[in-house]
């Protein structure tokens, strides 16, 4: 009884299909990083930002106060570019069928997030800094991969479009499908 049950729970994982990855996106381990680092510094800078106030220089309230304003403004506006740039970067798409994909793309804390549409949802994008964009939302499905949370879906993505070429490939043929290898 026992043996049969585990060989039912073990064959029915096997004929599972895990999603297949079709594109990786070659600088998704530095998109992480810089991320990070960005999140971090001005995270530091923020922290740090009341000790300028307890040194003891002669040196006006109102200048530390704007220095401390100048440094923060300058990393809070650093970070908020490097995250308008970098949040449509895929870092990679799964196909579980031929009409649908997973988009991995990282979140405002650099953690996976990932959006999963049709593949007749895709189309080309206009936004600088991007490939893709969802054309209906309501069909887009997302979430946090580390909780397992739903996420409000990303609609633009970017893919580096020399990746996209090769004939033959599940990644080709999307594009083929959606009309976003157009311009590239």
């Amino acid at each position: 009884m026992l043996r049969s049950a585990l060989a039912r729970r073990f064959n029915s994982t096997v004929a599972s299909k895990a999603p297949e990855v079709i594109y990786t996106g070659p600088m998704a381990n530095v998109a992480k990083k810089l991320k990070l680092f960005s999140i971090t510094s001005l995270g530091l800078g923020v922290g740090i930002s009341p000790f300028v106030y307890l040194i003891d220089v002669p040196v006006p309230f109102i200048a530390k106060t704007a220095l401390v304003g100048a440094a923060v403004a300058t990393s809070a506006a650093s970070t908020g570019l490097i995250q308008w740039v970098m949040s449509p970067y895929v870092t990679k798409i799964t196909q579980s069928s031929p009409d649908q994909v997973t988009l991995h793309t990282l979140s405002f804390l650099a953690k996976e997030h990932t959006t999963t549409v049709p593949v007749n949802a895709l189309a080309p994008a206009t936004r600088i800094f991007t490939s893709l964009m969802v054309q209906d939302p309501s069909q887009a499905k997302a979430q946090l991969v580390a909780s397992g949370k739903p996420a409000k879906p990303k609609m633009l993505f970017y893919v580096h479009p020399e990746l996209c070429e090769e004939e033959g490939t599940p990644i080709k043929n999307i594009v083929d499908k959606t009309g976003i290898g157009k311009g590239f």
